[in-house]
């Protein structure tokens, strides 16, 4: 049933958002620190220990990786299309491409993909995360060049980036056998990277709500309709299709169509200012998604029998 889904998956992760946007609404909160201490620190440790934990076969990880970047490009393909023909201009089609691409797979999906799915659930949801950040890391300088910004900027900001670090390193260790188990020093750092880890999820829910809690304004309905429609709808409709094509099981073909339903990713409103992409366009849309999604997320995963 609708409420039984919302109640168990849905609600914790509402309670917890809900949580950050209180504080934000009535203290001082510095979220651009918090959310660099998220990009910086955060995410990029839980990544580091899923990669050195995680036990799902090399095809496996290739295949959902594969599914989370046919999901980025169709959605990004589908979003362009779309511009052309309605012959829109340079940076509201860099706006268009940033609110369509990159969903909240991060800070929201992660958490619900956990609650639904259990460990296996996140662990599969890690893996498609992880996918979709390198994208938005290296695809946002095509879309800087597309909103007239110097792709130089975006080749730094790339640079910058833990978690294409986090992924390498981790890989790098795997090589070797290291586990959390290995002995003396080297044990004690990855059990503090793991704690660190720990923190992660419900840090980045209250964080989320403490963005929504900053004032935005919906403008252009028109085109953000069409970015709610192809972010929550079409995105889904991808990922189910990559999921069959590239023959997923079924715990794995649900987290992919789960991760991709996810609403517009909310630092994507950081990139639309600093490629000068429409800014205030992309935090409406973020705003928008991010609540219509808790009617379109329970849906689903109600049809998927949560």
């Amino acid at each position: 049933m609708l409420i039984r889904a919302f109640i168990d998956v849905l609600l914790p992760i509402v309670v917890v958002v809900f949580a950050g946007y209180v504080l934000k609404r009535y203290l001082p909160i510095d979220t651009r620190s918090l959310n660099r201490m998220s990009m910086y620190a955060l995410s990029p440790a839980l990544i580091f220990i899923t990669i050195i934990k995680i036990q799902i076969p090399g095809t496996e990880v290739f295949r959902i990786s594969l599914t989370s970047v046919a999901v980025c490009l169709g959605a990004g393909l589908v979003a362009y299309l779309i511009a052309r023909i309605r012959k829109t201009d340079a940076p509201s089609t860099a706006a268009l491409l940033l609110t369509t691409m990159f969903m909240n797979s991060g800070n929201y999906g992660l958490p619900t993909a956990q609650f639904a799915f259990g460990q296996a659930g996140l662990d599969r949801a890690l893996l498609y995360f992880i996918a979709q950040a390198i994208m938005a890391q290296t695809m946002t300088i095509a879309i800087a060049q597309a909103g007239n910004s110097d792709w130089k900027t975006g080749l730094k900001q790339i640079l910058k980036m833990p978690p294409i670090y986090a992924v390498a390193s981790a890989l790098v260790l795997r090589w070797f056998g290291v586990t959390l188990e290995a002995p003396n020093v080297l044990g004690s750092v990855l059990h503090g990277i793991d704690l660190i880890s720990q923190s992660t999820l419900p840090l980045l829910l209250m964080l989320l709500g403490m963005q929504l809690a900053q004032e935005t304004v919906i403008e252009d309905v028109p085109l953000t309709s069409i970015a709610v429609g192809i972010r929550l709808l079409v995105s889904p409709a991808i990922a189910y299709a990559a999921a069959v094509m590239l023959e997923l099981d079924p715990l794995a073909t649900k987290v992919v169509v789960l991760q991709a339903s996810m609403p517009t990713a909310v630092n994507m409103v950081l990139y639309s200012l600093e490629f000068n992409a429409r800014p205030k366009f992309v935090a409406g849309t973020v705003v928008i998604t991010t609540l219509l999604s808790v009617v379109t997320l329970t849906i689903l995963l109600t049809v998927m029998g949560v």
